[in-house]
């Protein structure tokens, strides 16, 4: 849309007709949610901002193009028992991915960038390393222990001579997508609307959350700098709320004095 523009042609008027015409359906084609549009509006903001700075232009005129509101919405939790079945659904050489995911919590870029010297079966931890090559979001590696079930998934996964990732094929190259494994995989366990590898963190913190461990050190398993991200990523099973409603009481065992026993 703008590539044939000079940058001192482009108008604030032109990207709000831009953002507009791409909130419109067109024929034959899926609309496009508010969200993709937003990715693309910060783009053209950046890009925008930073020829302003090298004073390619005098001020950028995206600058006060608002963006849509986005209402996140939350991924399905997965259920005890889901993950169950779509651990036992999974390809075998795949299956300690999705292990990895709901026992330790990690993102997807860590999965695939984990390395066999970060697993160590005598300590029993994981270390998700933050390296030159690759950083972990916050730019800090952590440790985290490790449950019997993924030193299983570990053991039994295939280890191919010449590669040091974890997560790879036959030649030693690294996986870089699951998706559709995972798919096909929800579908045999028979997960309506299927599952994406993020829903399997947030499966990791929640369920991490409602089995009384810490938020603390769920916060320092998930790599988050403060409590409020991990409080966020946590969400609550309807069958947990159930049980957990049922152990409000407010008998104390004993008989209360109450201002009638007393007149």
């Amino acid at each position: 849309v703008f590539g044939a523009m000079a940058l001192n042609e482009i108008t604030a008027r032109q990207i709000e007709s831009y953002k507009l015409s791409r909130t419109r359906h067109r024929r034959g084609q899926r609309p496009v949610a508010e969200a993709t549009i937003n990715r693309e509006l910060c783009c053209l903001k950046v890009l925008l901002r930073k020829a302003a700075e090298w004073e390619y232009i005098d001020t950028s005129p995206a600058r006060d193009v608002k963006m849509f509101k986005e209402l996140p919405e939350a991924p399905k939790l997965l259920e005890v028992g889901e993950v169950e079945m779509l651990l036992a659904e999974m390809p075998d050489h795949l299956r300690a991915v999705v292990a990895c995911a709901v026992y330790a919590g990690l993102r997807r870029s860590e999965l695939f960038h984990l390395q066999w010297g970060d697993i160590s079966f005598e300590t029993g931890e994981l270390t998700v390393a933050s390296r030159r090559e690759h950083h972990t979001k916050n730019y800090q590696s952590r440790r985290i222990p490790m449950n019997t079930a993924l030193v299983e998934a570990f053991k039994r996964h295939p280890r191919y001579l010449g590669s040091q990732v974890v997560f790879s094929s036959r030649e030693g190259k690294p996986y870089t997508d699951i998706r559709d494994s995972l798919e096909a995989a929800s579908a045999r366990a028979g997960i309506e609307g299927g599952v994406r590898l993020h829903q399997l963190r947030h499966a990791f913190c929640s369920h991490a959350l409602m089995q009384n461990i810490d938020p603390r050190t769920v916060q320092r398993w998930m790599g988050h700098k403060d409590l409020t991200t991990t409080m966020r990523y946590a969400h609550i099973s309807p069958h947990h709320e159930r049980e957990a409603i049922q152990r409000l009481s407010y008998k104390c065992g004993h008989h209360m004095v109450t201002r009638a026993d007393v007149s």
